[in-house]
């Protein structure tokens, strides 16, 4: 049997992910990050997941993006509510809701943009949740350790979830290390490796996977 996989994202990069893993042997259900505001909608929508696949091994959060970027001064507090305070808040709602579901060996990844780090302008809003969900991560990794649930955060290329107008948001003083960025294919391919049980003595880390972009200490 595969990888039980609950994916939680919405666009290109998620899509892709979904078919890239399916191409791996995983069985991937999708959750809409829309539904995940209310916690009693999470909840619902996590169990449907669930009882189709039968368990989960592994549970991937991607962060949604907003349309485009905005200046700070230009940021509203309905824009910010939407691209920071939301996603937070249904990512606290799709962990609790998962909990039940999860057993010794299951994953948690989640998956930002490397602004997450360094920032980003225009995305200040994306940036502080991404922030927020590695800081969410490292607690999950703790409180859900002694139960060998463990966690990783992937942080990619910021184009890959935040547009071509961030493509110079990394923070980088040169291009990638490795002549490309990075696509969903690469990025499955460490969530694939993330599932396995040989990767199950790491948790809470970031890995940073943008082709050597950004080289953080």
């Amino acid at each position: 049997m595969g990888t039980r996989t609950l994916l939680c994202g919405v666009g290109s990069l998620s899509d892709d992910l979904i078919a890239r893993l399916r191409a791996r042997g995983h069985l991937v259900e999708a959750v809409d990050p829309s539904v995940l505001v209310a916690r009693a909608d999470a909840g619902s929508a996590v169990d449907a997941v669930a009882g189709s696949l039968g368990a989960v091994d592994l549970v991937v959060h991607v962060l949604a993006a907003p349309d485009g970027p905005t200046p700070l001064v230009d940021l509203s507090t309905d824009a910010w509510v939407a691209a920071c305070e939301d996603p937070m808040v249904g990512a606290l709602h799709l962990l609790q809701a998962c909990r039940s579901h999860l057993g010794a060996g299951s994953r948690i990844v989640h998956v930002v943009p490397t602004s997450a780090m360094g920032g980003a302008p225009g995305f200040a809003a994306t940036s502080t949740a991404a922030e927020g969900l590695r800081a969410l991560n490292k607690s999950v990794a703790r409180q859900w350790g002694a139960d060998r649930i463990t966690t990783a955060v992937v942080a990619v290329a910021p184009e890959l979830l935040l547009g071509p107008a961030a493509s110079s948001a990394g923070g980088a003083l040169t291009g990638p290390a490795l002549g490309h960025t990075g696509g969903a294919d690469d990025l499955a391919g460490i969530v694939d490796a993330l599932a396995s049980p040989d990767a199950a003595f790491t948790t809470g880390s970031t890995i940073v996977a943008d082709g050597g972009t950004w080289m953080a200490p």
